[in-house]
């Protein structure tokens, strides 16, 4: 008999047929989950393979629009970039085609046709967003409408991903917000760019802050 405190002797035939009750127990539950696993990474595989093609032809398509583009044929490129923008929603490409068709736009005055090519939230997510983000900006600016475009600019900074570019597009918002009367907007942000030590906008921050003390709030 085993006395108490000590370990029963190590049996491996023992050990060895229990695990095999258990393997037998639980092997149909083991290859479901076997079954699942690859499943999921064929999933996983196709949905790259996938993503990745749709990004590929979204630049042929992109491509292919400014070819139309160069060659003045601005009816076929305007034509080919609403299409790649709406089937390629979401990728580079997509978004690509969208920026392409706002300036079109915006080189005939047509900042508002721009500024809904741009809508799509697609356009505004992704490795282009802060591109996308800027000129709907501009668009806003070409329709007199200087909050907006403000608030395009502060997010367009929200997703910088350097440093310059953010200090660029916040520097943007505060032109923006001073051109629409809004001083204490403007204030804030010149203010801030003036005590970033790192910033290349220190003077031109002392030099609108100077203009907004001097001017009147307007109503």
């Amino acid at each position: 008999m085993t006395k108490t405190g000590t370990l029963a002797p190590f049996d491996g035939d023992v050990a060895e047929e229990r695990f095999s009750e258990l393997f037998d127990r639980y092997k149909q539950h083991l290859a479901w989950v076997g079954v699942v696993i690859i499943l999921a990474g064929v999933g996983v595989w196709f949905y790259l393979r996938s993503e990745s093609i749709k990004s590929q032809r979204a630049e042929a398509a992109y491509e292919a629009a400014v070819q139309s583009v160069s060659s003045g044929n601005l009816p076929l490129a305007q034509s080919d970039l609403k299409k790649a923008a709406v089937r390629y929603a979401g990728t580079n490409g997509g978004t690509e085609s969208s920026m392409a068709l706002a300036k079109i736009y915006y080189q005939q005055g047509k900042y508002q046709d721009g500024i809904s090519a741009l809508t799509d939230p697609a356009s505004k997510k992704g490795d282009l967003q802060y591109e996308a983000r800027l000129l709907t900006a501009s668009g806003y600016e070409g329709l007199n409408k200087w909050p907006e475009a403000a608030k395009e600019y502060e997010a367009a900074a929200d997703v910088a991903r350097f440093d310059a570019d953010k200090a660029s597009a916040r520097a943007m918002a505060a032109r923006a917000y001073q051109a629409a009367g809004n001083k204490a907007a403007a204030t804030k942000i010149w203010t801030d760019l003036l005590a970033d030590p790192k910033s290349t906008f220190a003077t031109e921050a002392k030099i609108r802050l100077g203009e907004l003390e001097a001017a009147p709030i307007k109503t």
